[in-house]
């Protein structure tokens, strides 16, 4: 409220007095407030630091799991433009020769005959069977879709299209244009059909079956499988596409185009120099000690934010702020710690025997951090020496160490019952409830200030009156001399 600067009958600093009233009665409320909303707003950013970190290494945890970063097999091509090749985990050390000897590819077909590419040209009408494989769909041409462009599209865009594509190609002959048929999946069972039987008009000419007399559609290229041969064995593999999966156990091979042949009077192939691909499927060591390296610096991390933020630095002066950690002493926060300690040094049973994080060369240290062997030719002897067993001890479904430690920070991280979450939660209502006792306690000041300011002017106008009386006194009391 807009306060006057002085009585008019008192001459006293009402405003002043009033706002100075205010400012004692507001000061001490005030100051407990803010300070209890700084030391909210300090631990809530301190647990989202904690979490942040743990869902950090939870995140990494997860990725190695997919990444299958502690036994990944790695495989390679000799030569990638002929055959490109990737494997999991689940494939086994070997060298292959691969020989490529067929290519998968769609069936082709084109028209030939010419069809006008005038809208208004009307080709036929009638149903239009469409087969491709064991699928095949049914195509109603009449007066309002008998142009060319109409059926192409209608083939195209039909909901229930078996898998095949009709495209137009202008030869320039008679201004008009040949249909190609196309099907989008490759493999000798890809085969296209048309049956126009029930149609009039130029579109009949369409017409296509295998082995058909006197057909009016080329066969531009033929449905065929994908086929290789795998250390000259006899058998030949084939695969609808080119792409062989689990051919050889946990692994993939892309096909890129054939090798060569030798004396087989095909010079398309026999002039060929590359006769063969070999592949080798090895353990990924490399990669396994990337990523024990990666675990203890993520670790280290996690463990290096605990503790500055719960550690007491009794060195410092006592009115250093930064003597001590936002969550010095906060039980929570070292639970963390505690239990992922633990974890590390439970063992976990691989083939019957137990294993510790030690045995790969992971050592825990006095302050709780990890260490890893520093000699690289030692290390790189316990991974060899240890390559299935690492993997298993940190992949093993639900029982290894990626399946626990997930487990465990999930405890902390849950949105929903996550210790840290909840914490989180409970400190932001208590934010809530402290800025609301902010905007009660303005309030609350400003219907003080305005009923203080009213006692004054009471006041002021009682002591005008006073002044009145006292003056009128005065003047009767001379009157008397």
């Amino acid at each position: 409220m807009g306060l006057s600067a002085a009585g008019m009958a008192s001459g006293l600093d009402i405003a002043g007095m009033t706002q100075q009233l205010v400012a004692a009665e507001r000061k001490p409320k005030s100051d407990r407030i803010t300070t209890q909303q700084k030391q909210v707003n300090v631990s809530l950013s301190a647990y989202g630091q904690v979490k942040s970190s743990v869902s950090a290494m939870q995140s990494m945890l997860e990725k190695f799991g997919k990444d299958e970063a502690f036994n990944g097999q790695k495989a390679t091509s000799d030569n990638s433009d002929y055959l490109s090749i990737k494997a999991t985990a689940k494939a086994k050390s070997g060298v292959y020769n691969i020989k490529i000897q067929q290519m998968a590819q769609s069936h082709k077909l084109m028209g030939k005959e010419s069809f006008s590419a005038d809208p208004e040209a009307s080709l036929g009408s009638g149903d239009m069977v469409i087969k491709v494989g064991d699928k095949s769909m049914t195509l109603n041409i009449g007066e309002d879709n008998d142009d060319l462009s109409s059926v192409v599209d209608a083939i195209n865009n039909a909901n229930d299209n078996p898998g095949v594509t009709a495209t137009l190609i202008n030869t320039g002959k008679d201004s008009g244009s040949q249909i190609v048929f196309s099907t989008k999946e490759t493999g000798e069972t890809n085969t296209i059909e048309i049956d126009t039987s029930a149609m009039t008009g130029q579109l009949a000419s369409l017409a296509y079956k295998d082995g058909m007399v006197d057909s009016k559609v080329d066969e531009m290229q033929a449905a065929q499988d994908a086929k290789i041969r795998i250390d000259n064995f006899t058998t030949t593999i084939s695969s609808s596409n080119n792409t062989f999966e689990d051919v050889i156990e946990g692994v993939t091979l892309d096909l890129k185009k054939l090798t060569g042949t030798a004396g087989s009077s095909n010079p398309e192939t026999d002039d060929i120099d590359v006769k063969s691909v070999k592949i080798t499927i090895e353990n990924d060591e490399k990669s396994t000690k990337d990523s024990l390296k990666s675990f203890v610096d993520s670790y280290n991390s996690l463990t290096g934010t605990i503790d500055k933020l719960t550690g007491f630095d009794a060195d410092k002066k006592p009115d250093d702020p930064n003597r001590a950690g936002a969550l010095n002493g906060d039980s929570l926060t070292r639970s963390v710690s505690t239990q992922m300690r633990n974890l590390l040094n439970e063992p976990i049973e691989i083939n019957g025997k137990l294993y510790q994080m030690s045995d790969f060369g992971i050592s825990i240290q006095r302050d709780g951090t990890l260490e890893l062997e520093e000699d690289s030719d030692k290390l790189d002897d316990i991974i060899s020496e240890n390559f299935a067993v690492i993997g298993q001890f940190f992949a093993k479904e639900d029982s290894g160490f990626l399946a626990k430690a997930d487990k465990l920070l999930d405890s902390f991280t849950d949105k929903t019952d996550g210790s840290l979450s909840v914490k989180e939660d409970t400190l932001k209502e208590r934010q809530k409830s402290l800025d609301d006792d902010m905007t009660d306690l303005n309030k609350r000041m400003v219907a003080y200030e305005d009923r203080t300011y009213k006692q004054f002017l009471a006041m002021d106008e009682a002591i005008g009156q006073m002044n009145n009386q006292l003056s009128s006194m005065m003047s009767l009391m001379m009157s008397f001399d």
